[in-house]
């Protein structure tokens, strides 16, 4: 009987995984993580790379920065999450944040970007029609 319970627990384990892996990013995200996002000014997708402009008062880099993604279905989600606030206190401008693309396939077909996007801050470096 007890050589029952480690293969009723690894089949336990792998069901749950399963399980979590057909969900989608924005449904496991709580409500109050999605209004924690980074809100960005624009993203950019290019066959490799994913870059988002974000504001920064003198003191921001990537590292400050974690890419959050996950595909279900043969679409993509990405969120950008800040870890570390920016203290500076520079004068506002624009930062693009690239990341290496963590699958082969994406494209702005079948993508979503989680990210509020702030079309009214003033920041340099980013320009806006009216």
């Amino acid at each position: 009987m007890k050589k029952i319970y480690p293969i009723f627990f690894m089949l336990l384990v792998s069901l749950l995984a399963s399980a979590c892996s057909g969900t989608t990013l924005s449904n496991k995200m709580t409500e109050a993580e999605r209004n924690n996002l980074e809100k960005i000014y624009s993203f950019d997708l290019s066959a490799e790379t994913i870059t988002f402009v974000v504001k920064s008062t003198g003191c921001t880099n990537k590292d400050d920065f974690e890419l959050l993604y996950q595909a279900h279905q043969g679409h993509h989600e990405f969120a950008l999450k800040r870890l570390k606030q920016d203290m500076c206190r520079a004068m506002p401008r624009a930062y693009p944040v690239s990341f290496k693309l963590p699958a082969e396939g994406i494209s702005s077909d079948n993508l979503t970007v989680l990210n509020a996007i702030d079309e009214n801050t003033p920041v340099k470096g980013i320009k806006r029609g009216r």
